[in-house]
């Protein structure tokens, strides 16, 4: 699509023939332009015969004909050039070069906003705090700055970041004080775009219909065409199918997540096509699609490895009794029957009627996912994407992962362990809180900091419409946890800093509690105790676990908490008091699952 001004010229082709296209309202009548070299006779279909208005075409020798009961315009192969007038009346006879609208038009949107970051103030102990890049919530263009998504340029002052609204942004001025940030409108029209990557400083967006790629055509800053990269995969009209986020892999090959069309109220799903539910996978030219996992509900937002590791969230609902964290290995189902792509075959029928057929409704735990971890309601209602940490500017924790909450606007760090084919761990919360929700992460290549962008929609406690921060390491000491190892008959957990002896080898220090959850067709689940997987009643409630004895590791960095009856468990919360062998207190929870013991 090439913009010219208040012109929008369309450019696709028939079979392999290119076509141009110019919608128009001319002296008060519908007029399209098609200009166009074919190869073979075409048939252009003008409207349906029965209602259909008075049409004229002016600059073809052919007339409109009626065939199977549509109105209809035989273009000869060759040239063709020609205006479709809906209506009666009068329009130019002169027909347009379209051509010539190809090459990037007058800018649009002139004005630019600047704003003036927010800097955190230093309380001499902390070692995360939040710059907030300040949002021009009141623009020259009316529009609501609900940040989707969002990425750095080569020069890494500069960003852009998308709206849910449909707009691009850039914002620039991005340094160590944000004093001057400029805030500058450069395209427009997207449907419901909530991911953004930049490749090469050519920026790309997902939305609801298409990878949509910008080009500056004359460098006025401003978007001139807009090119459909890829929309190869199947809409319906669900008004809850978004599509989340947009990363690139270690190959140049794009991923996204696609959700099912969630019905009103949240319950069971509309229509479904095979790429619902999904993430999927295209190639680095554009030219192909395929679904990379299956089975999901509305993961809002994945994360992408440096070695292609691909993870997502999801949100809670059919088939999701909590919010899961997915380790996800290609082909794998998370969980969501009716978007599994061997929902047919399954023993767990589908909800939606369209694809369970004359089956009897049926559940086989068997076949419930097994993610990295479940979170509770109060961590994370509604996920976020992930991010991998980088930077070695960011504090103790490069090589790992952050995960985000768009309902509880949070950060946490990521405590993984493999255990044989299975990854399971934990979350940690960084103590910082962003202006908006958490949606979207990126490290910048420049300060090695921390950037976060969110936006405030349903199920989620966010302060404002939108926002972008940077969540900057101070440089003062981390006293958090590190890692989380299951073993046979406890659990050891990393830190980073060394620990107080003392208090490290008091059992009063871990209070370990625990439940279970059941995946089911219905909405989320209830909470039951532990150890009850296999009892169709199991009770309601929360399990205690006995801490047996804690034993400060020779590192000084690591105890090992010995737990009466560790067994497999969804959600487990570990609550720790301690102090660092300087003193500092640490005082917070890991919220993990077991999927393994030994």
């Amino acid at each position: 699509m090439y913009v010219h001004g208040e012109k929008t010229v369309l450019r696709y082709t028939v079979g392999k023939d290119p076509v141009l296209e110019l919608p128009a309202f001319e002296n008060g009548l519908i007029t399209h332009t098609i200009q166009g070299k074919f190869s073979a006779p075409a048939v252009v279909v003008l409207a349906d015969e029965k209602g259909a208005p008075e049409i004229q075409v002016v600059g073809s020798q052919e007339k409109p004909a009626t065939m199977n009961g549509r109105i209809v315009l035989k273009v000869p192969a060759g040239m063709a050039h020609f205006k479709v007038v809906y209506g009666s009346g009068s329009v130019p006879e002169a027909l347009e070069d379209l051509t010539l609208l190809m090459k990037g038009g007058p800018a649009r949107w002139t004005e630019k906003v600047t704003t003036v970051g927010q800097i955190a103030k230093d309380d001499g102990k902390s070692a995360y705090v939040l710059d907030r890049l300040t949002v021009p919530y009141q623009n020259p263009y009316g529009m609501k700055m609900r940040i989707g998504g969002f990425d750095f340029f080569a020069d890494s002052s500069k960003a852009a970041v998308c709206t849910w609204d449909g707009d691009v942004w850039v914002v620039s001025g991005i340094d160590e004080k944000l004093e001057n940030l400029t805030w500058r409108r450069i395209a427009a029209g997207g449907h419901e775009t909530l991911g953004l990557t930049i490749v090469n400083d050519v920026i790309y967006t997902v939305a609801d219909d298409q990878i949509t790629r910008y080009h500056d055509l004359n460098g006025d800053g401003e978007t001139d065409y807009y090119e459909n990269f890829n929309n190869d995969w199947e809409l319906t009209s669900g008004f809850h199918a978004f599509c989340f986020d947009l990363q690139t892999g270690p190959q140049g090959e794009f991923y996204f997540a696609f959700g099912s069309p969630v019905r009103g109220g949240g319950r069971s799903f509309q229509r479904m096509s095979r790429h619902h539910g999904s993430i999927l996978r295209v190639s680095k030219d554009g030219s192909s699609l395929d679904r990379y996992a299956t089975g999901l509900r509305a993961p809002n937002g994945i994360g992408v490895s440096p070695t292609g590791q691909l993870t997502c969230g999801d949100n809670e609902g059919t088939f999701v009794p909590r919010c899961p964290l997915h380790w996800i290995e290609p082909g794998e189902f998370l969980g969501v029957v009716d978007s599994a792509a061997d929902f047919a075959t399954m023993k767990t029928t589908p909800t939606v009627g369209q694809r369970r057929g004359n089956r009897k409704q049926n559940l086989d735990s068997s076949e419930a996912p097994l993610p990295l971890a479940w979170l509770p309601k109060n961590v994370d209602n509604s996920n976020g994407g992930q991010v991998w940490i980088t930077s070695d500017k960011w504090g103790p924790y490069e090589g790992e992962m952050l995960h985000f909450s768009y309902g509880q606007s949070a950060i946490y760090v990521v405590l993984k362990e493999k255990k044989g084919a299975l990854m399971q761990g934990g979350v940690v919360k960084i103590p910082v809180r962003p202006t908006s929700s958490a949606m979207r992460g990126k490290f910048n290549r420049q300060d090695g900091q921390l950037y976060v962008a969110g936006l405030k929609g349903w199920q989620s406690n966010a302060g404002r419409e939108g926002g972008l921060d940077r969540v900057r390491y101070t440089g003062k000491p981390v006293s958090m946890p590190k890692s989380l190892k299951i073993r046979d008959g406890g659990i050891e957990i990393g830190f980073t800093q060394k620990l107080d002896e003392e208090l490290a080898e008091d059992p009063e220090s871990f209070n370990l509690s625990g439940t279970d959850l059941r995946w089911t067709h219905d909405y989320g689940t209830g909470e039951y105790q532990v150890g009850h997987r296999d009892s169709p009643g199991p009770p309601k409630g929360r399990t205690k676990f006995s801490v047996k004895s804690a034993e400060l590791l020779p590192d000084g960095k690591s105890v090992f908490v010995e737990v009466d009856n560790l067994q497999p468990v969804h959600m487990m919360q570990i609550d720790l008091d301690l102090e660092t062998d300087e003193g500092e207190e640490i005082v917070t929870k890991i919220w993990n699952t077991i999927h393994v013991v030994k």
